[in-house]
């Protein structure tokens, strides 16, 4: 390989490899991603899955993105279609079956944050006095970051709707996440002690909380991880920080192709053209060259053996790692490196990712127009919970009549340990539910994330740049103040502070870069 030829190795496709090798390219960094499949996106990928014999374009899985997503959202504005999603308030009902009668007995709680804004902090304000004591609300202070919460936590609670008990112990628990966050070790249930949370349905919507955005069962979920997703998407300053995206559709079009094939009317400049990217090319070892070893320099060299090719790949002066933590606890373990047994005591002390099913369901006309109006929480007494996302589809609109008027909907349940149980669970919900579908299809995602338990060390992303390699993942700590495994967020703010770091160390602290070049997380730092 020449000296003009690429600098550094980025081995993974999903977000946070494609979006790292991008932004390394802009900064002008020479770079090479190496993906095992045939498939852009990781976890966050487009599917063509056939329900009663017709193709669909639909995701691998249900993935919720919100305004708070600041990483995500730079990266779509630059290169995403703007016709393909937007940011929208919330509206959706929370589904609560307390006995066996779902008729008589499931809680209906609807929430619209457009209305509850729509009321005005003043009349926040009345309803919040008519439940809390004048005297708390003399403190001006708490008052108003009281209000600010309560509209924020709209989307979730519906005020007009819920009971005021259940409220309160949200705007409770809202509180405690943003003036008293916990420490990382702690645990979920020693967070809350003392706090005499007492509704049923406040509890519940803890557990799914910690289900779906951290994958994680209540019982180990860190308590860290929850106080910062309530912080960034319940009680941002930021207006539309709860905010839902809503796609037009699969999120492998929507941005995983866009960072790999880059802008087009920008493509004569090399920086915005496509990856050099290697798709079906599976790493199965690294090779590093050290000072010395035949006549190389100083700094160490990486070489790559790739299945399929006789020849190594290499040499590169830098390797990212953007796979999940197993696939690249079994990369290291091929590759029998000693330099490297602190990566791998790291990946073996993370805990084992689990499962995510997405059941695709096609609905009967009957269930259209619940299904298309509002996602729905559905909550249990006992067992796990699970959300039901309407989805648009334009192939099926032109099949609607093919189907009687059927529409797409994603019976998602989140922090699985096992397939063949989590289709069971997804069959109880559809019966305790009364959701009838006319055709379904199973996907699940057995790494689908690294559960966030408490007391887990992250390893930092930039932990191992003086042996030339670097970490990019929803497992991987970013630097920042408050880290977010387990979702794409996290992925994509890793895969930022890689980019931005390994390109300052390769061009120099002060190489210039334009606006266009600077990395998502720069951006969101400023403002």
């Amino acid at each position: 390989m020449s000296t003009a030829g690429p600098r550094v190795a980025v081995i993974g496709a999903g977000w946070a490899g494609l979006a790292c090798a991008r932004l390394l390219q802009e900064s002008g960094v020479p770079v090479r991603i190496f993906e095992a499949t045939r498939q852009l996106g990781g976890r966050a990928r487009g599917l063509e899955i056939r329900l009663q014999g017709q193709a669909l374009k639909l995701d691998n899985g249900q993935h919720l993105i919100i305004g708070a997503y600041q990483c995500v959202r730079t990266l779509l504005k630059r290169y995403a279609n703007n016709q393909h999603y937007a940011f929208k308030a919330p509206n959706f009902s929370i589904h609560h079956v307390r006995g066996g009668d779902p008729e008589s007995e499931v809680s209906r709680f609807s929430t619209n944050r457009e209305h509850a804004m729509a009321l005005g902090q003043s009349a926040w304000m009345q309803q919040s006095q008519a439940m809390l004591s004048a005297e708390v609300f003399t403190r001006t202070a708490f008052g108003q970051a009281l209000s600010r919460g309560l509209a924020q936590l709209s989307w979730l609670a519906g005020a007009q709707r819920i009971p005021y008990r259940s409220l309160i112990e949200l705007a409770s628990l809202l509180r405690q996440a943003r003036v008293r966050p916990p420490q990382s070790t702690c645990s979920i249930d020693e967070w809350l002690q003392g706090q005499g949370f007492r509704e049923h349905l406040v509890n519940r919507w803890i557990d799914a909380l910690c289900e779906s955005a951290l994958n994680c069962p209540r019982n180990q979920a860190c308590a860290l991880r929850l106080s910062t997703v309530l912080n960034e998407a319940m009680a941002s300053a930021q207006f539309d920080a709860s905010h839902w995206m809503q796609q037009a559709c699969d999120l492998g079009e929507l941005l995983a192709q866009p960072l790999a094939f880059g802008k087009q009317n920008l493509s004569r400049d090399n920086r915005f053209g496509a990856l050099d990217l290697h798709e079906g090319k599976r790493v199965l070892k690294l090779r590093q060259l050290q000072a010395g070893e035949r006549n190389r320099p100083a700094n160490s060299n990486w070489w790559l053996e790739v299945a399929g090719q006789e020849q190594m790949e290499g040499p590169y002066e830098h390797i990212v790692m953007a796979l999940e933590p197993q696939q690249a606890a079994e990369l290291l373990a091929r590759s029998a490196l000693n330099t490297l047994e602190d990566l791998r005591d790291a990946l073996g002390a993370l805990p084992k990712p689990l499962g995510i099913l997405t059941r695709w369901l096609l609905l009967p006309k009957a269930n259209r127009a619940s299904a298309q109006r509002k996602p729905q929480l559905l909550l249990q007494n006992q067992g796990p919970a699970a959300w039901l996302f309407p989805r648009a589809c334009p192939a099926a609109a032109e099949q609607q009549a093919t189907h009687d008027g059927g529409s797409i909907a994603g019976l998602v349940i989140s922090a699985q340990h096992d397939s063949v149980q989590a289709r069971r669970h997804a069959d109880e919900i559809q019966q305790r539910f009364e959701i009838q579908a006319i055709d379904h299809k199973d996907i699940y995602e057995h790494r689908a994330a690294t559960p966030s338990t408490f007391g887990t060390q992250w390893p930092s992303f930039d932990r191992f740049r003086g042996q030339g390699l670097w970490l990019a993942g929803d497992w991987v700590d970013d630097g920042g103040e408050q880290c977010l495994p387990a979702s794409l967020e996290s992925a994509l703010r890793s895969a930022s502070a890689c980019a931005e770091a390994l390109s300052a160390y390769l061009l120099g602290a002060h190489h210039p870069q334009s606006p266009a070049s600077q990395s998502p997380r720069s951006l969101s730092k400023a403002r």
